[in-house]
């Protein structure tokens, strides 16, 4: 038989360092978003400079909304293991006392 052990700890840090990532990005996200290419002078540059704030705000929104799905599904898998865990210190109850 073997040990199951969860270090909720450490699925806690990684909970919030994930999360933190998507708050993090947020910011320059909007900025590129509203970066306009015109003001660099030359039009070829402009319409670069316009398209990469549209690439780059695209994607900061993609980490955000991978890391809240991944946040989310790091609550859910937190969550199955306290039931799971609660479940078996029951059980082991139960059993002790059925010994007893």
């Amino acid at each position: 038989m073997s040990d199951i052990r969860i270090d909720f700890d450490v699925l806690d840090r990684v909970r919030r360092d994930i999360e933190h990532i998507g708050e993090l990005m947020e910011g320059p996200g909007r900025e590129m978003d509203e970066v306009d290419g015109a003001s660099m002078g030359v039009n070829m540059l402009a319409a670069r400079m316009n398209d990469f704030g549209d690439e780059w705000s695209y994607g900061i929104k993609q980490i955000k909304k991978f890391s809240d799905v991944a946040v989310k599904e790091l609550d859910k898998v937190k969550r199955a293991f306290e039931h799971l865990d609660d479940k078996l210190e029951a059980e082991l109850r139960k059993s002790r006392e059925n010994c007893a």
